[in-house]
């Protein structure tokens, strides 16, 4: 037999459809509510995070993919080093 091995990502996809499911065989509107609540927490919370990192690293969104000119700084008579400041 073949081990397979859950990832967080995968258990946290998983715990969200189950939650769903059951909210939806909820007597109680109440419970039914919070289930559901709870499963579109989990899914905000996997659309922002990188399936490639550990649990609770928040995926770093860019402002901007555009190197700007005012980013690079150049040599200059003074200066015989330049780089790329990158934020």
């Amino acid at each position: 037999m073949t081990e397979v091995y859950d990832t967080g990502m995968g258990l946290l996809v998983e715990s969200a459809d189950v939650l769903e499911a059951t909210a939806g065989a909820c007597e109680s509107p109440d419970d039914a509510a919070r289930l559901s609540a709870l499963a579109e927490r989990i899914r905000t919370y996997l659309a922002t995070s990188r399936a490639t990192t550990p649990l609770g690293m928040p995926r770093i969104v860019s402002a901007q993919g555009r190197l700007m000119e005012e980013d690079v700084i150049h040599r200059t008579a003074e200066s015989n080093t330049s780089h790329i400041r990158i934020l």
